[in-house]
């Protein structure tokens, strides 16, 4: 093997780009993901670029699904000085798997290996300097902000890439380059591995691998729709403050869509008229005079004269047999028709709004893995009964897990809240009178009927609550010792051991501003699969001190006095406001603090301070001393605040 040259430059490069792009369906069934467009040229380009202007001159790119649009690429756009070759993989081999199969090409130096799905811009100079060590299998690029940061580093090394404590001092993000040596093919075995797996064994057997940080540099996963957005937003700010990775913008893109964050593909036919921000429309797509776009993506052959936002896609690209049957038999043929995708929520649900004309449906998803889910049907029927707006289910077919919805539009109260904001207390008053015959009149049937609910409230789900808000939050702040935790836990146990004495009625249980549509002139609540028996102070407290609008307080006391008006029992009711709004907003952190860690998830982050806020305000209004929480709200709630106006 030769000795490392302390100037040496790799001259090969292995790409990945076997994976299905699951998490870019549909759009991916249409073009694999490193080919989509960003900013003008399809994301593998950026990356041969890059690569070449490396001095990288004999490429293995290796595929699997969709090889042939690949072989086709690689035919039809060749990269000056780079030699390209593909590895078509019958069977995936995993990031360690590749190697073996391309120990032919690796040569005996250093070389470097990377995503298919990833921009970036960088000085590999920091990288090439920490491979020089004979002990040192790779250096990986590490960021120390973006991204999940599960890699623990200390002194330069690598440590684990399993953090126990994510996010917290002393973690980063693998950004998915490697400068690796060929001696890694001692540590992966034939067949399917990972590369994740060899480095663990290179590491117990003595070897170093370095974690990079590379200054002044650009990087961005694009693995989901969100995250191609964000891409994009990217690009064009650091274009027009000539940053690191503006170089990848379009020269040919003017500057009002550099700034509205919008591109149009060659061939595609949009009007000067059509409203669109932060929007990518493909080539051969086809845009109206009365579209409004909202971070959208625009799939060809997808003709879009209306409000829109999301993946659209020709519905027979997003449909499978079952969902095109079942479709079909309500809008008619589908030739024309177009899907509109949501990315699926986290309880394993997702819904795909189909239009065809001027009629539309929605249609929905789910999974087994979430009880709740098979309950929805026969709860939207059951509150349709009690006189509560609901979308109608026109559909039900539970074995092969899918609905079709009455389309009720996208308009929620938390949108509304922003467009319309005079209007927001008459809407909330409405909505209070809905809750309360949900809480008493539902209650009544529900509990008649002996309705299948999910189960009750009770002191475990109070606990998952905290834990979640624990471990999802806390725990991952260097700022609060266990100790901290410790009293937080103990001061919402007592919270909880309060809100068990109130009475118990039918919970919507998620009830916020983002799950209340307005649709021609009424309030219609979704997303209430969740619905059990628990106090109703925990859906007013949902509705009231939601993050997501931030009521003032004068409002909210309004609306408390308006519901407690409505009956004896909701005064009853309201009584218990203050703590189940600690207890709801407990939980609302901790999820905030788990989806902003999911890959498009980081807009759930803007609103862990308002609701950090919202708490320090409930903690003030109960009549026990909770020492613990008064000292975390008035320290954390004062913290990084964001510059969003409170309007309400």
């Amino acid at each position: 093997m030769k000795s490392f040259r302390p100037r040496f430059r790799p001259d090969r490069a292995i790409i990945l780009a076997a994976g299905f792009g699951t998490r870019m369906l549909p759009l991916s069934r249409i073009v694999p993901k490193p080919l989509m467009p960003l900013w003008g040229k399809p994301i593998l380009l950026h990356v041969l670029r890059q690569l070449q202007d490396w001095g990288v001159r004999s490429v293995l790119i290796n595929c699997h699904y969709r090889a042939d649009a690949l072989l086709s690429f690689a035919r039809s756009n060749p990269v000056p000085g780079l030699q390209l070759n593909l590895s078509f993989e019958p069977e995936i081999l995993g990031t360690g798997g590749v190697l073996q199969r391309a120990s032919w090409f690796l040569g005996d130096d250093p070389f470097w290996m990377l995503n298919a799905d990833v921009a970036m811009d960088l000085d590999p100079a920091l990288l090439l300097r920490e491979i020089g060590d004979a002990k040192t299998m790779a250096s990986l690029w590490i960021h120390p902000i973006r991204g999940p940061r599960t890699v623990e580093v200390r002194k330069g090394m690598i440590s684990s890439f399993r953090s126990a404590h994510p996010g917290q001092d002393g973690t980063y993000t693998f950004c998915g380059l490697h400068l690796i040596s060929p001696r890694i093919l001692m540590f992966i075995p034939e067949g399917f591995s990972s590369i994740i797996s060899a480095y663990e064994r290179a590491m117990q057997s003595g070897m170093w691998l370095k974690g990079v940080v590379v200054p002044d540099a650009y990087w961005a996963d694009i693995g989901t729709p969100d995250q191609y957005l964000q891409a994009h937003r990217d690009i064009a700010h650091r274009s027009v403050t000539r940053r690191p990775g503006g170089h990848l913008m379009d020269p040919d893109v003017s500057r009002g869509d550099i700034l509205r964050n919008v591109w149009v593909g060659p061939r595609a036919d949009c009007a000067k008229d059509a409203d669109i921000e932060n929007t990518v429309v493909w080539p051969r797509a086809r845009i109206g005079v009365r579209a409004i776009l909202r971070n959208a993506i625009v799939a060809p052959d997808v003709t879009v004269n209306h409000f829109a936002t999301g993946i659209l896609v020709p519905a027979e690209k997003a449909l499978d047999s079952a969902e095109f049957g079942a479709v079909e038999s309500l809008l008619g043929p589908l030739d024309r028709a177009v899907a509109q995708v949501t990315p699926r929520s986290g309880s394993a649900r997702s819904y795909t709004r189909i239009r065809r004309g001027h009629r539309s449906i929605m249609l929905m998803r789910y999974s087994s893995e979430r009880k709740e889910n098979a309950l929805f049907a026969g709860h939207s029927r059951f509150l349709a009964r009690c006189g509560i707006r609901v979308p109608n289910v026109l559909i039900d077919r539970p074995k092969e897990r899918l609905a079709l919805l009455e389309d009720v539009g996208d308009i929620s109260l938390q949108v509304n809240a922003v467009r319309k904001p005079r209007s927001i207390e008459t809407h909330y008053r409405s909505l209070l009178e809905t809750v309360h015959e949900l809480h008493h009149g539902a209650t009544r049937s529900a509990l008649r009927s002996r309705r299948s609910l999910m189960p009750p409230f009770s002191p475990r789900l109070f606990r998952w609550e905290h834990e979640l808000f624990a471990n999802e939050f806390l725990r991952r702040r260097s700022d609060i010792s266990e100790d901290d935790i410790i009293d937080l836990l103990q001061e919402l146990a007592h919270v909880a051991s309060r809100l068990r004495k109130a009475p118990h009625v039918l919970l919507h249980r998620d009830l916020q501003s983002s799950n209340v549509l307005l649709f021609r002139k009424e309030l219609v609540l979704i997303d209430f699969q969740g619905m059990r028996l628990g106090p109703a102070a925990y859906d007013l407290a949902s509705l009231l001190c939601d993050p997501y609008v931030s009521l003032q307080m004068a409002i909210q006391e309004r609306l408390l006095v308006h519901y407690s008006h409505l009956s004896p029992t909701a005064c009853r009711d309201a009584q218990w406001f203050w703590w189940a709004a600690i207890q709801r907003l407990s939980q609302a952190i901790g999820s905030y603090g788990r989806l902003a860690l999911l890959p498009g998830g980081a807009r759930f982050a803007t609103y862990v301070q308002p609701a950090l806020r919202m708490m320090q305000r409930a903690v003030r209004q109960v009549d026990d001393k909770l020492p613990a929480l008064n000292r975390f709200v008035d320290t954390f709630s004062s913290l990084n605040q964001d510059t969003r106006p409170i309007l309400y």
